[in-house]
């Protein structure tokens, strides 16, 4: 049987947005799509045509040690996928190694795009400067898809409903806790206007520059992640992979480069809006508009105008 095989990512029994992008490369592929999910998870939709509901916890199917024994017994029942499908996140960059290895299956991770014409994937390097062509053989490929890149092209489908036992778990790594992320002052995945500064923005001490901006124009403040490492915003304020995604009617980004974790957090805004003063920076590939120019000249002669 020729099938994708996905590996759905559940957090505490709810079905991640970012299974879409497997169940979309499954769909670009043609290939019939048969996704797994713990015991407990909820919200799976019908993007596959099989969802195979395996009875164990989620904490167990999450395991790459148990999943890699979850994994021989559907082979055992279904044959070899053609593909075998993570999600590009700490879950799945983990386990689609380690079954890969398992398995003695080729794998490509962080997979961005697919052509069609030539039959191979695509992974890109140096924030999508260059694309990496990869064409996998010698049985079952095991890719990570990253976030955002192929969701357009999942589609509703009348999916069959499966239940599976799980095999018993490894006791050698057991799940100790979730470890709950900084609570947010603010849900910027909820916001139509975000402005989000970057590195360009020099120093903490311009960030409440920024702040008076983001409050005039009615904004969010958001950041890249460099801003964010640095602590000059809180975490639940990070755009990009390390982040939130998030889709505003306005993203206004000043001083942000645009590397490719930042732009898959961004992409899908409706209007996005870039202010850099190197020309050559990746994120203009991206944006509806482009102003090359100094950022605080541009902060302060937005203040002048929106008064």
């Amino acid at each position: 049987m020729s099938y994708a095989l996905i590996i759905a990512e559940v957090r505490r029994g709810v079905f991640e947005e970012r299974n879409l992008d497997s169940a979309g490369i499954a769909a670009l592929l043609g290939k019939e799509a048969v996704m797994l999910i713990p015991d407990g998870a909820y919200e799976a939709g019908n993007i596959a045509e099989t969802v195979v509901k395996v009875k164990v916890a989620e904490e167990v199917f999450l395991n790459p040690l148990n999943l890699k024994n979850i994994l021989g017994q559907v082979f055992a029942a279904r044959g070899n996928p053609d593909l075998i499908v993570f999600t590009h996140s700490s879950f799945g960059m983990e386990s689609a190694a380690y079954t890969a290895g398992a398995f003695g299956f080729p794998v490509v991770t962080d997979v961005s795009g697919y052509d069609k014409e030539k039959g191979v994937f695509l992974k890109s390097y140096y924030s999508d400067k260059i694309f990496g062509e990869f064409k996998a053989s010698g049985g079952p490929v095991v890719i990570s898809v990253r976030s955002g890149s192929f969701k357009e092209f999942a589609v509703d489908k009348a999916a069959k409903a499966e239940e599976m036992e799980g095999a018993a778990p490894v006791e050698t790594r057991t799940f100790v806790e979730y470890v709950e992320e900084e609570k947010a002052d603010v849900d910027i995945t909820k916001a139509d206007f975000l402005l989000s500064v970057g590195r360009g923005i020099g120093s903490k001490e311009e960030i409440p520059a920024y702040e008076d901006l983001a409050g005039r124009l009615k904004a969010v403040l958001s950041g890249s992640r460099p801003v964010i490492d640095k602590m000059w915003l809180p975490k639940p304020r990070q755009v990009g992979t390390s982040g939130k995604t998030v889709r505003p009617k306005v993203y206004l980004a000043m001083g942000i480069s645009g590397a490719f974790q930042h732009i898959a957090g961004m992409k899908d805004s409706e209007c996005i809006i870039a202010v850099n003063k190197d020309t050559e920076a990746p994120i203009f590939q991206y944006a509806h508009f482009g102003i090359i120019a100094d950022i605080h000249k541009v902060r302060d002669k937005l203040k002048e105008i929106v008064g």
